[in-house]
């Protein structure tokens, strides 16, 4: 069970080669190519944007007088929005509202247009005519904006434009994979988004889309927004997205070199540390990526770096008794990494027998490792004894000799 804290990183590798940068596990996106995106509308002028708006399948019907006014009112509020963005410079509209920083917020908006005395028929006018000229493309919202919005009637219009059955295919596939209804509303509300931030139809979305609002999620709040994963596995119910990757195994980075797996556990002797490497990377061959990480884990976490850490300062594999006597007993549990309860690892008797194979296997090669100078001293004969004694133990006590010890932690 390795205790822990805060160590400083080994800096110190093999002669002759430089230090391995660190990798991060998935790949984050750049979101620079997203600045020039603009509507399918952009360049239209005032009078034909609202000669365009009642077009849009969400306009009120001109079948009453209400109807008739509130289409009205819609349209004059929108031609108030469009005569604040010429306001500013731009050679479109999205262009006018970047300068606007109308990015910065709802609120922003608002208080731009009605100053600091605002009545609630003048900001729901204003939020009317603003879902107007989203729905129809004239602008394209930023992420930040559209999450500070909170206009659900806007996502639910959006998803009305879906083509036919494809919202129905979505929930219904998002339930065979055992979503439950808010996590696959949390998934279509973010599409929702998606289409409003790119001004694409549904089927027109990419997997890079995806990457990328997940980058910007990572970038504003150090995680991914609600329902990105959700959002993917339902596009791909769609056939917009036609991979069958997950969206994690779709980011992450191929298998990693075997010195920056040990490094990830900050080894802080550097002989000892070059000894993991070499004796790792001769067994890597002949194990899947898999298992060889387990073995990783098992021979540098839980074995070296726990040593490391109940004593600091210790530059070689001779262990005194008491040394190895306290790992034994810290072996027998470990700290669950998310409930923080303590439970028996069941695989220790696995784990001795794979620091057993380490030491004899640099016993075999003890001559030139003195030559190398990675090891001082190698105190094969207290760990071999150690792991010996404990095996022929536990094989004794509880019939373990067919394997029965194999399960790992």
């Amino acid at each position: 069970m390795t205790r822990q804290g805060s160590r400083r990183a080994n800096s110190v590798r093999l002669a002759g080669t430089g230090p391995v940068p660190p990798r991060p596990l998935f790949v984050d996106h750049e979101l620079k190519a997203d600045e020039g995106r603009v509507g399918p509308h952009d360049r239209l002028t005032r009078a034909e944007v609202l000669v365009l708006l009642p077009t849009s399948p969400f306009w009120p019907s001109s079948d009453s007088k209400a109807d008739r006014d509130r289409g009205h009112m819609r349209l004059l509020n929108a031609a108030k929005i469009l005569d604040w963005l010429a306001d500013h410079p731009g050679d479109g509209w999205q262009e006018c509202w970047r300068a606007a920083d109308a990015d910065s917020g709802k609120e922003f908006v608002l208080a731009a247009m009605l100053g600091d005395h605002q009545s609630e028929s003048q900001r729901n006018g204003l939020v009317a005519g603003l879902n107007c000229l989203m729905t129809s493309r004239i602008v394209l919202p930023g992420y930040a904006f559209l999450r500070g919005y909170k206009a659900l009637r806007l996502f639910k219009d959006v998803q009305q434009t879906f083509p036919d059955a494809d919202l129905d295919t979505m929930r219904d596939y998002g339930a065979g994979l055992g979503m439950t209804p808010r996590h696959v509303d949390e998934g279509l509300r973010l599409i929702s988004a998606m289409i409003l931030h790119t001004g694409r139809d549904l089927h027109e979305l990419t997997a890079e889309d995806i990457f990328h609002v997940r980058a910007l999620g990572r970038r504003m709040r150090g995680e991914a927004f609600i329902g990105t994963h959700t959002a993917c596995e339902l596009l791909r119910g769609v056939g917009v997205i036609q991979s069958k990757e997950t969206l994690k195994d779709a980011l992450r980075y191929g298998q990693r070199p075997t010195a920056e797996l040990v490094d990830s556990y900050n080894i802080q002797s550097t002989a000892i540390r070059n000894v993991l490497v070499r004796y790792l990377d001769e067994r890597r061959p002949g194990v899947d990526y898999g298992s060889f990480r387990g073995l990783v884990r098992e021979l540098v976490g839980v074995f070296w770096a726990d040593i490391e850490a109940h004593h600091p300062g210790i530059d070689t594999l001779r262990l005194p008794d008491d040394v190895v006597d306290g790992w034994k007993q810290r072996l027998v549990t470990y700290v669950h990494s998310k409930s923080g309860e303590v439970k028996e690892r069941r695989g220790r008797i696995a784990v001795m027998m794979r620091v057993r194979g380490f030491y004899c296997r640099i016993r075999q090669h003890l001559p030139f490792s003195r030559r190398r100078g990675d090891v001082v001293i190698l105190g094969l004969l207290v760990a071999l004894r150690c792991a010996d004694a404990v095996v022929r133990s536990q094989v004794r006590n509880r019939g373990l000799a067919a394997g029965g010890g194999s399960t790992t932690r």
